[in-house]
């Protein structure tokens, strides 16, 4: 899957793959940043400033509002994911086109 969509409720599915990437179990907090017009989702630390989320039972991570709208995305976007294996880091670039 290179894929994923942003949910009405602001809650992005996160597959498997990419949890075994960023070594997350349930409970876990995940950083989410913005990188130019990509969001970055991390579990490693060091990321004190950073908005934090929580990867739940679901599978989904909830990306905050005030990411959202600087990013200039909203509910039903699709994102394209890139993976950065040696830093422990996904991408999610927004396809602005739809």
């Amino acid at each position: 899957m290179n894929k994923v969509k942003l949910r009405k409720t602001g809650q992005l599915y996160i597959p498997k793959t990419l949890t075994k990437i960023l070594n997350i179990k349930v409970g876990d907090i995940i950083n989410i940043f913005i990188d130019g017009k990509k969001i970055v989702l991390t579990s490693k630390t060091g990321f004190e400033k950073e908005n934090k989320c929580t990867y739940n039972q679901k599978g989904t991570i909830h990306i905050p509002a005030e990411i959202r709208r600087l990013s200039n995305i909203d509910t039903d976007t699709v994102f394209t994911i890139t993976i950065d294996e040696k830093e422990k880091r996904v991408c999610l670039i927004p396809d602005l086109t739809g």
